[in-house]
Order: structure tokens, then sequence, then C-alpha cells
């Protein structure tokens, strides 16, 4: 639970600190505003937006140490100022060693930067004080709780890639909760920031200088692998917050959330190319407390959504509700104490085969704030598993949410604020989507057309031997393209329904598949096809049909972060494919076998006894690697040694070889330039990870790294 400013806390600091003004009642009125406003954005989670107003004072205010300590404490929640919360706390501390909480922020701070023994050896010292309140005792617990799960997850990091998806989609401001279409080549996102409907507006949605940002929803379209520049949702945004959740998977249906009562979750019909004016959604799944996230099964049947609501365990809580009869969704039930724990819950998602739930939780053994976890569905019992850590690097000491996969299992999507982000939350993708796991799915897509024209129609989905229809879903009136996920193992019916002229009648077989797999079946309505009303067409889906998809991010965020000091082992690999072996009869990946990274323990630490570690099995990547050459090769241009087409005598005034600009934008740690059609890089000047630090302090020659000149080719074509 974060220690949050409340005016309260804020005098009883006034009465240990001493500054040169004495309190801020010594200030202009105009400062005074400026500094409420920064602690009300402090007390909504805006650290960023805090942080900059209480910079703003500081040229009026320089030698004020209830400044310094204000500003520190808003730094040690922004992952790339923890260096100068660090200097301004322990200043705070020389001249105030009885400022209020000031130990509670430096354990804080030391647990946020992976300082895992420090924050420890800081959390015992303060627990000793028998005269500690409740929620004193409550808080510096649960610092001493995240720190010993941060120690046990890091040791086994995931193999993984962890690419930033950059600009124009992140920026300086908050980009989160992202939402792929079926085809991935839509990406719906929640934006908060300057671009913002309203701009700086107050509670009221009055335009406020000292207010803040509202949320918006934003969509970026992908052309020839690159994202496009993000535009609002077509007349979906108010002055309020106005937040996506979640996108139905065939597309046509885009759950948001409205701050109406304590907030509730509304539907948009698509229309073409756009959605519909959101509507509430019927049912039981709203109440009169918090509704916000949401997933729906492939099948449409099901629905699961975090709620506030009372007679839960913890804040939030997951659930589960059902689509009735007649559309609306009831049968709401809790999702269980296996699932949800005496903290917060949020953020669900059910995988495209709904064997997996995938969700957030500030319980279990989190490392930090909210971690992503993931629970297999029992079918024999009828049960979700106990969850399990989805893993570091995925996983930090800060807020990790909004998970979704790719429809295929293989990539995932998720916001973050991880150290090396370019603003506030980033969104990310992650490969594999989930370790080890397979997604038993077959995508059928298609268009659906009246003699060669785009049709909207209703397709319906039935499984053969079952008396229930599967699902009814709808073709885009506008393209005519539709999507649908069928979980393997079935036959299936589907029927395509024309007004006029009948219907097209496809089974699909996918009992002999075993992973994700697409088919394409396109429906021509036409006067030649009349004869064919009747036929039913029959389609196998075999193995031949599944799909493996290489990805090759430009960057890997590792685990790059400083344990007590000491960096962690940088950890690469290219994803290829999944080779399932047969183990105690069920199917697993072979396991890569990777070194632990060396975690120097700290002495004289005392057990925490009310903190003790929830010890899990963590689910480490299991995929067969490419061995690759290092990325840092010796060669370097100060030595001129080059591949023979890239040699040449024309060499700057610096003693480098004739370049092209530097390009210093899409990464955070490192620069680029391009010496006669070579690669070169150089760590940046202030690198944000300690790993780039140690690494390429001088241009080194990326020749021999075909991963590295494939990503940048790509994005600096000639």
């Amino acid at each position: 639970m974060k220690k949050l400013f409340t005016f309260l806390f804020i005098l009883c600091i006034f009465n240990s600190i001493k500054s040169q003004e004495g309190s801020t009642q010594d200030w202009s009125k105009e400062d005074q505003k400026i500094f409420e406003s920064a602690t009300e954005l402090f007390n909504k989670h805006y650290y960023d937006a805090a942080y900059e107003k209480y910079v703003s004072l500081q040229p009026k205010h320089a030698d004020d140490l209830f400044l310094k300590f204000v500003r520190g404490v808003c730094a040690v929640y922004i992952n790339n100022k923890h260096k100068e919360a660090e200097k301004l706390l322990m200043e705070v501390k020389k001249n105030s060693p009885a400022a209020e909480n000031i130990d509670y922020y430096l354990a804080l701070l030391y647990h946020k930067s992976y300082r895992f023994d420090k924050a420890l050896e800081l959390t015992n010292g303060l627990l000793s004080n028998k005269n500690l309140t409740k929620e004193d005792r409550s808080d510096l617990e649960r610092i001493a709780f995240f720190s010993k799960n941060g120690k046990n997850e890091i040791q086994y990091p995931l193999e993984c890639f962890i690419e930033n998806l950059g600009t124009p989609l992140n920026g300086e401001y908050a980009e989160y909760g992202p939402v792929i279409t079926p085809d991935e080549e839509s990406i719906i996102y929640t934006y908060r920031g300057k671009l913002s409907t309203g701009g700086l507006v107050d509670d009221n949605n009055k335009p406020d200088p000292n207010g803040d940002y509202h949320e918006d929803i934003m969509i970026s379209k992908k052309i020839n692998g690159l994202w496009q520049k993000p535009t609002q949702l077509g007349g979906l945004n108010a002055a309020g917050n106005d937040a996506v959740i979640a996108l139905s998977p065939d597309a046509n249906e885009l759950f948001v959330f409205k701050t109406e009562g304590n907030g509730d979750i509304f539907v948009c019909k698509r229309e073409g190319d756009s959605y519909s004016q959101p509507e509430k959604l019927k049912g039981g799944v709203n109440s009169t407390e918090w509704e916000g996230s949401l997933s729906i099964s492939t099948d449409q049947k099901k629905l699961f959504f975090a709620s506030a609501r009372p007679g839960g365990f913890g804040g939030k809580d997951l659930y589960v509700a059902t689509k009735q009869a007649d559309g609306n969704w009831g049968n709401v039930k809790n999702l269980g104490n296996k699932i949800n724990t005496q903290y917060d819950e949020d953020a669900p998602f059910i995988s495209p085969d709904s064997r997996i739930l995938i969700f957030s939780s500030e319980g279990h053994n989190s490392i930090g704030d909210f971690d992503l976890f993931i629970s297999d569905w029992n079918k024999s019992d009828s049960i979700w598993q106990a969850p399990k850590n989805l893993g570091y690097p995925i996983n930090t000491t800060d807020d990790d949410l909004f998970y979704v996969l790719s429809p295929d299992g293989k990539r995932g999507y998720f916001s973050s604020a991880r150290d090396g982000g370019k603003g506030d939350q980033d969104l990310y993708v992650v490969e594999p989507g989930l370790s080890s796991k397979k997604t038993f799915i077959t995508l059928v897509r298609g268009k659906v057309t009246e003699r060669d024209l785009p049709l909207g129609c209703e397709i319906e989905v039935s499984i053969l031997g079952e008396a229930k229809n599967y699902g009814v879903y709808k073709s885009n009136a506008l393209s005519g393209n539709y999507i649908l996920n069928l979980p393997l193992g079935s036959k299936y019916k589907i029927v395509f329904k024309h007004k006029t002229s009948g219907e097209r009648v496809y089974e699909v077989n996918t009992i002999d598949v075993d992973d994700y797999a697409e088919k394409t079946i396109d429906v021509n309505f036409s006067n030649s096809q009349i004869t064919a009303v009747n036929k039913i067409n029959f389609i196998a889906v075999t193995n031949k049909d599944t799909v493996s998809i290489v990805h090759k991010p430009a960057a890997l965020i590792a685990a790059n972060k400083v344990i007590n000091e000491e960096p962690v082992k940088n950890v690469k690999a290219e994803i290829e494919k999944t080779e399932p072996i047969a183990i105690n009869n069920k199917s697993e990946s072979p396991a890569v076998k990777k070194d632990k990274p060396e975690i120097k323990e700290e002495k004289n630490v005392e057990k925490i006894e009310k903190a003790e570690v929830l010890k899990t099995e963590t689910t480490v990547a299991k995929t067969k690697t490419k061995k690759e050459k290092p990325v840092f090769s010796n060669e370097s241009p100060e030595k001129g040694v080059v591949s023979n087409s890239a040699k040449t005598e024309n060499k700057t005034s610096d003693g480098l070889l004739s370049c092209d600009d530097i390009k210093t934008d899409h990464d955070a740690d490192f620069d680029y330039k391009l010496c006669n059609n070579v690669w070169y890089t150089k760590s940046k000047e202030n690198p944000f990870s300690d790993y780039a630090r140690d690494k390429a302090k001088t241009w080194v020659s990326l020749f021999n790294n075909d991963l590295a000149n494939d990503r940048l080719n790509k994005k600096y074509p000639k």
C-alpha cells in the first residue's frame, strides 16, 4: 500500500522538517496553489505530472528542505529518477534526522531500485519499533514482502524479448491498456496527456491550468509493419475519463470505461469502420461500486471483470458473468480465493482458447505493486488452479497491468512504467507471449461479398453434436471482413446467411491439429453460386495449417537491473519455434539452461516473520534458442577494422569513418550511426540501464550482428 500525501500528513511533516521558510504558508498564493495541485496529482498516482509541478517551485524555494522532501518522495515513484530521489532524501535525513517517514521512503526506494537486501535491512530495523501504528507496520511489512519475493523471482529471469512499441505510440505522457484487433493490424489504447480532450481540467471537467488530464481512447493502424500516428477513436471521447478495456473476438464490440457514478463498463457496437456511442452494459456486471476492466471469452458467452463491490476477498476482486437468453449478463460469480486475495486484483484477460486466465494482482507473490499472473483452467474439476507469477523481467517492482495475447498466443501486449520507457506508462510487446504454453485455437478469417462487393451478413457457428450454437457473429458491412476463433478439438458448422440468396455452409474439422492454425474462407453470394446453396463445404484443419511467426524486436529489455549494486546478467535469444517433448505424459517444451545472476546477500538481515515469502514455482521460458554472435563485437571504427566492402580512407577529424547522422531517438540506452553500410553503436552519455553503462563506451561495429542490422535497416531505410 503506497503512503500518499494527505494534508494531515503534510502538517505532521511540517512539525519535523524545519525549512528556511518555515512552511508553505509563507509562500505566495500562486505557489501555494501549485503545491496543492501537485499534491493532488500525487494522490491520484500521477507522479510525473506532480513531479514537474514540484520542480517548477524549486527556483523560488531552492533551500526549502520540505520541498526537497516532497520532490524526493515523488521521485521514488518515477523509475528514471531514483538517483535523484536518493540524493534528496539523504540530504533531508542529514539535516532533519527526525523527518517523518523518511526511512520508510528510503526503504521503498531501495525496493523499487531492486536493492532488496538494503530494503529488508531498513524495514527490519523499523519493524523493531514496538510503538509503530498498525498502518505503518502493515506498510513496512508490504515492502519486506515484495522485496523477499523479488529476491526469489529475479534469480530465474525469463528468456524473452521485451520491446517498447516506441514512437509514435509512446511519448512523454501515459499510454496504457492496449487492445489488439484479431489481425494485429490495429491497436486501441488509453492515453492521458497533453492531447487529452479538454486539456487540463479540474474535478468538474472545467479548464484549470493547475488541473490534470483525463483519459482518452486512441487508435493506431499498422501499415507495412509500422505503427502509424495515433488518432482519437471517433466520437468516443468526452471531457471526463474514457478508457478502452476490451474488444470482442470478432472486433464487433468495444468495451470502454466511463466515470459514471463510481465508474462503470459500457459497450460500443461496430458500425462500418467506426463504433456507436457507448451504452451501459446490461445485466448484473455494473454495480453501485467501481467496475473498470473486462475480458470476454471466444464464444462470447462468459465475461470476466474486476469489481470493487462488497462481499469480495479484498478491495477489487475478479468475477465472471454468463450471457443470458435475453442477451443480458447475469449469474455473476466471484472467482474465489485461489484467484482473489485480500489485496486488489484487476485487468483480467481470458486466452483465445479459454484455457488460461491472465490478470494483475497486488497479492500472491508479487515483487511490487501489480504483477502479472497466470492461472490454468482445470477442466476435470471445473476450477482455476493456483496462479503463478508471469516472471521477471515481464514483472517489475512497479505496476505491470493490462496484458493481452495475440490470437496465436505467441506475443503479449501490456503496459508498464518500467525503467527505460519514454514517459509515464508505455506500451510493450513481449515474445513469447506465454512461456511453454500453446494456443489451441484455429483462426478462420475471410471476406463476405455479394457480386464482388463487401457484404455484412450473419454468421452462425455451432459445434456438431451439440444442440446450442457456439456463437453468432457478423461480417463487417463496410469491408466484408470477418474473423472467427475456434478452439481446437471439435467439428464446427459455419453458416453464412443471406436474406434472399440463402446460406453458404462449411464444416470445419479441427480435431487433427494441436497448435494455433489459420484458415481463409471467402464467401461470395452471386448468381453463379445459387446452385451451391445447399452444398456443404468440408474443410479439414491439419498441422500443415499451423503458423509459426518469428518476431525480431529492435531491442531486448532483459535482466539489467542492479541488485545490491551487482548487474544481473543480460539474456538474449531469438525465438523461432516451440518444439514440444513428452514429459510425464504432458506436452512441455525443453527448458533453456541459464545461469543464475549472483545476488550478494547482505549480512545481519533479520527475518521478518510477518512478511513471509510465498514460494511458488516460477514459470521459466522454455524455448528453443538460436545461438547468435555477440551484439557488441571487438571490431572498432577507431581501429579501422571493418568489412572489406566498407573499407575507406575517408575519415572525419575525430578519427572515425565518414558516417551518416547519429540515430538517437528510438533507443533509451544506445546511439547508432551508419558508416559505409556498416552500423555502429555506442552507449548514450547517460543511459537508463546499468548494463549500457558498462558496454560500448566507444563506437563499436555491429557488422557481425544480423539481428541488429536487420532491425536498424528497417527502422532507418536508406
